[in-house]
């Protein structure tokens, strides 16, 4: 990625921003929150990979179910490995996908472990579905999922492409008993790729708005102001921009210029620019 401005170092970052500053108001001083910071970057951008992959989940199942002559000629491109046990049950009007990961199993790179179950109408000429979307000891990168997420999934927007709406509140849970929660709503539109039958070649333009809470307190809150580009050949975001608040302090993550890189320009409310690592 290409990026203009000041480059600073995690040290130098740090002895900055770990402590609050004042402003003065009217001749009174005013204590100000610590800016956004890349320890906040990184302990956020594990969150979003985790909701990345549970979307990217259970999309690439539904579309795989229910393209499945199409999938079947070409079990090379499936976005899934043999590992995963799949079973579906088909009532009158309801479909139940069962993702069963068991102690562990490699999804494009990410460690998924545990069940993801979707529920969805099975009526496929509806122009719209709601997958709902239930994790059973569910486990992405190692860390639990807990909570709800369900996928409201059009069949074409008016752009003609399809489109699903994620609405989400979930509980995360490392390893080491660290925790976060996530609410709030995604709009992933499918760009490129569509019925290809080749999931590498799917590209997707995301918006949307959410509100993270670690488990230390700390609440940053993420808007999309310019279209995320999510390339799924590629593990990062490519381009876009995410404006960032946390407390009383401002930011926005800029992702580049449509390159398949690991880097991202965090700019701050004071104007300072930051090259950020992505992992």
């Amino acid at each position: 990625m290409k990026s203009h401005g000041l480059k600073l170092n995690l040290i130098a970052l740090l002895t900055v921003f770990l402590f609050t500053s004042c402003e003065t108001t009217d001749g009174v001083l005013v204590e100000q929150s610590a800016a956004i910071s890349s320890n906040d970057i990184t302990a956020v951008e594990e969150v979003d990979v985790v909701m990345e992959e549970i979307t990217n989940t259970a999309e690439q199942a539904f579309v795989e179910e229910e393209n499945g002559d199409l999938f079947t000629r070409n079990l090379s491109f499936s976005f899934f490995p043999e590992c995963l046990t799949k079973t579906v049950v088909t009532t009158d009007l309801t479909k139940h996908v069962t993702l069963d990961f068991g102690e562990g199993c490699e999804v494009r790179g990410h460690f998924m472990a545990g069940v993801m179950i979707l529920s969805y109408e099975k009526d496929p000429e509806l122009h719209t579905r709601t997958i709902t979307v239930e994790f059973d000891n569910f486990r992405v990168d190692y860390k639990l999922i807990e909570g709800s997420h369900s996928i409201v999934r059009m069949r074409e927007n008016d752009n003609g492409n399809p489109q699903s709406t994620a609405t989400f509140n979930v509980n995360i849970t490392w390893d080491n008993s660290d925790t976060a929660s996530r609410v709030g709503e995604k709009v992933r539109e499918w760009i490129e790729g569509v019925g290809t039958g080749v999931w590498s070649d799917n590209v997707y333009l995301i918006t949307g708005h959410w509100n993270t809470i670690r488990r230390n307190g700390d609440e940053i809150s993420g808007e999309v102001t310019t279209a995320l580009r999510r390339e799924l050949a590629c593990r990062f975001l490519v381009s876009g921009v995410v404006d960032l608040t946390k407390n009383d302090r401002n930011g926005s993550l800029d992702f580049g210029d449509d390159t398949c890189d690991n880097e991202a320009l965090l700019t701050l409310d004071d104007g300072t620019e930051i090259v950020i690592t992505l992992h």
